[in-house]
């Protein structure tokens, strides 16, 4: 989506003649409350996505904030523990401008890595995208409104705190399932502290984060390390609606669960969370 921060979280982008850019990152857990987060949190990690890839783009003068684009695939590999939160990184140009993509590579002070993040988008450059969003969330608010979910405990998903957790109870048997349900009140600052975005649609930062607690729910609730994972879009998640999420085909092994997301019976997403 075209949005740009008043406060960058990268900064001293240097473009250099190949087309990379090296960057700086931000250290101000004041301007981004999820830097007192763990640094391999889905959050953090897909917050950090997002961010860099707008503004190395703008650096680069390829980010157009009057075009809508939206991503479709990303995928990431966490460093090893300890290193902290990145202050560096290179930015890497990769498809072309129909299929934009990217690959990130986030370094700590000492050179370690923190992350490898690589994506692929689509700009709408002819599409009343407004107008398209418009009718979409039109015809799901033709849906019943919701009156009676249930959120289960924190304990069952895995949460520290009961407001970081969107998930219903997981049935199902040898197919998992659950419900979430994100609105415009809990899933964004201030009643959840590190969610942010557009305020126009469930956001990858909220799909990582389901993803992270709906493997944490089939492992009992027992918090999961996650040392990287892969997301695919094929549809906008609404706020405000739930959305289903079934373990995928044998979607769970000993270092990895995959699922799928979908809402109003439309398949929406694919997520995979590696264990490590």
């Amino acid at each position: 989506m075209p949005s740009t921060s008043s406060t960058p979280y990268t900064t001293a982008h240097n473009l250099r003649d190949d087309g990379t850019v090296t960057f700086l990152c931000s250290q101000n857990a004041g301007d981004w409350p999820w830097l007192a987060l763990d640094p391999h949190d889905p959050i953090v990690v897909q917050t950090v996505n997002y961010w860099t890839s707008v503004e190395c783009g703008a650096a680069r003068g390829t980010f157009d904030p009057t075009k809508w684009s939206a991503l479709i695939q990303t995928e990431w590999t966490c460093g090893d523990r300890g290193a902290g939160h990145p202050v560096r990184g290179l930015y890497e140009v990769i498809g072309d401008e129909d299929r934009p993509g990217f690959q990130m590579t986030f370094f700590s002070a000492e050179g370690a890595l923190i992350y490898r993040i690589s994506g692929r988008g689509v700009v709408f450059h002819n599409r009343d995208f407004e107008g398209w969003r418009a009718k979409a969330k039109a015809e799901l608010a033709a849906h019943p409104p919701v009156s009676d979910f249930t959120y289960a405990p924190c304990e069952a998903t895995g949460m520290p705190a009961q407001w970081q957790s969107f998930l219903s109870h997981v049935t199902g048997g040898d197919t998992p399932s659950a419900q979430a349900l994100i609105t415009s009140e809990n899933g964004f600052r201030p009643a959840h502290l590190y969610h942010s975005g557009s305020g126009d649609h469930v956001n990858a930062n909220h799909l990582a984060d389901i993803g992270r607690q709906f493997a944490q729910a089939v492992h009992g609730g027992q918090p999961l390390s996650i040392s990287g994972g892969e997301m695919t879009f094929k549809h906008f998640v609404e706020l405000g609606q739930p959305f289903d999420i079934v373990l995928a085909d044998g979607g769970l092994s000993h270092g990895s669960v995959s699922m799928n997301v979908s809402q109003a019976d439309q398949f929406c997403s694919a997520i995979t969370v590696k264990l490590g």
